[in-house]
């Protein structure tokens, strides 16, 4: 009877997940769909207080602060919104050389640089820009 209520749960919680999980790995396989270039520098990025150009080669730290590479484009979603970077990852942090899509959500301002919580292994997964 465990097992029938622990089979059943997991189902429920799955199913419901479906939706969401189905909309962020369609997001994540083709972003070139889902983000455009800011090509205004000018525009304000609200959550990181700067602007575009402001951001343009800022500086990416780790969590350990080392430097995992700098920002190369600021990303905005359908409605115009300034919602994610492209961070030129450097070679050391062994990944390779990519260009990743970083969310703002995921990055903190300093004063000097941004820093993410996000280690090596997380950035390995994050969707890459191919412009």
């Amino acid at each position: 009877m465990r097992k029938l209520l622990s089979a059943t749960a997991v189902a429920l919680v799955m199913a419901a997940a479906g939706p969401s999980l189905a909309q962020q790995s369609a997001a994540i396989a083709n972003p070139a769909n889902a983000y455009r270039e800011v090509k205004d520098d000018n525009v304000m990025v609200p959550s990181l207080k700067r602007t575009v150009g402001q951001l343009d080669d800022m500086d990416v730290l780790g969590p350990d602060g080392t430097k995992i590479g700098e920002v190369e484009e600021v990303l905005m979603d359908a409605s115009g919104q300034p919602v994610a970077v492209v961070v030129d990852v450097e070679h050391g942090v062994g990944i390779g050389d990519k260009e990743v899509i970083v969310g703002l959500d995921q990055l903190r301002d300093d004063g000097r640089t941004l820093t993410t919580a996000l280690t090596n292994a997380q950035l390995g997964t994050l969707p890459i820009w191919d412009d």
